[in-house]
C-alpha cells in the first residue's frame, strides 16, 4: 500500500515528507506493493469489483489466505482493507495499524530490499 519508492526501500516515506525516520527502510518479505491509489479511477470513484479483484490477484494476492494491509502508519492500508473487506467481501484481511512505523522500528525482523 506504500509507494513503489517506499516499498523498495529508496524512501523511508512518502516524498513530501522528512525522510528523517527511526524506521529502517524496505518491506516486509512476501509482502505485495499495491499502491491503495490503484484502487480508485481518474474521477475518484472504485474501480468495478471485477477490476479490483484482478488488481490484487494479478499482483499475486490469494484472497483465500490471511491478508495483512500495511503502509507506513496505517492511513493508506485502511483504505485497502476497505477494498479488500468491505467491496470485494474478503473475511480473512485485517489493517495493520502500526504499519512501517511500527515493523521497520523493531529490532532483528526481517526486512527485504528492493522490488
Amino acid at each position: 500500500m506504500r509507494s513503489p519508492a517506499e516499498f523498495s526501500g529508496e524512501l523511508a516515506a512518502p516524498a513530501h515528507l522528512p525522510q528523517e525516520q527511526g524506521q529502517i527502510k524496505g518491506h516486509i518479505p512476501t509482502a505485495k506493493n499495491i499502491p491503495w491509489s490503484k484502487a480508485a479511477n481518474e474521477d475518484g470513484t472504485f474501480k468495478t469489483d471485477a477490476e479490483l479483484k484482478e488488481l490484487y490477484v494479478g499482483a499475486g494476492v490469494d484472497l483465500a489466505k490471511d491478508t495483512i494491509a500495511y503502509c507506513r502508519i496505517g492511513e493508506r492500508s485502511a483504505f485497502s482493507w476497505f477494498v479488500l473487506h468491505e467491496l470485494l467481501g474478503v473475511a480473512n484481511v485485517k489493517n495493520y495499524d502500526g504499519s512501517w512505523t511500527e515493523y521497520g522500528s523493531l529490532v532483528g525482523v526481517p526486512v527485504a530490499v528492493g522490488a
